[in-house]
Order: structure tokens, then sequence, then C-alpha cells
């Protein structure tokens, strides 16, 4: 089963999804490459190339696996 279809219906894990934050997992790893060879970086940094919230993830899930009719409410 995968983790759209865990999360269809179920009400109670759509508070996981709405205090995420997302990235491609493309840009997760060249960001680290990228931090790892620059010698003065320190602290914390966020990766992200754009604001969403968990109703576009919505549209975007049922648009892309419209088996799984993830709510969009």
């Amino acid at each position: 089963m995968s983790g759209a279809a865990k999360f269809a219906g179920n009400e109670s894990h759509y508070s996981i999804i709405k205090q995420g934050q997302f990235v491609h997992l493309d840009d997760l790893c060249l960001a680290h490459i990228f931090l790892f060879e620059q010698p003065k970086v320190e602290g914390r940094y966020i990766c992200s190339a754009c604001d969403t919230t968990i109703h576009h993830i919505a549209k975007l899930i049922n648009e892309k696996y419209p088996e799984y009719n993830i709510p969009t409410k």
C-alpha cells in the first residue's frame, strides 16, 4: 500500500501533511552536496523551492493517482 493510500479517508493523518515541509528529494540531495563542499558553512538551512498547502498537495495526488480519491476539502 502506498503512502497516499494510507492517508485516503483518514482525517486524523491530515495534520501530519498540513504541518510538513515539502521538497523534491533530488533538490534536497543537491543542497546537501553543495553545503558539504562549502568549508565555511554552519547553522541550519531551509531547502524549499515554493510554499504549498495541504489542499494543493491533495490536488496533485488526485491528478497523479486518481484511484486514491484524496479529499480536497
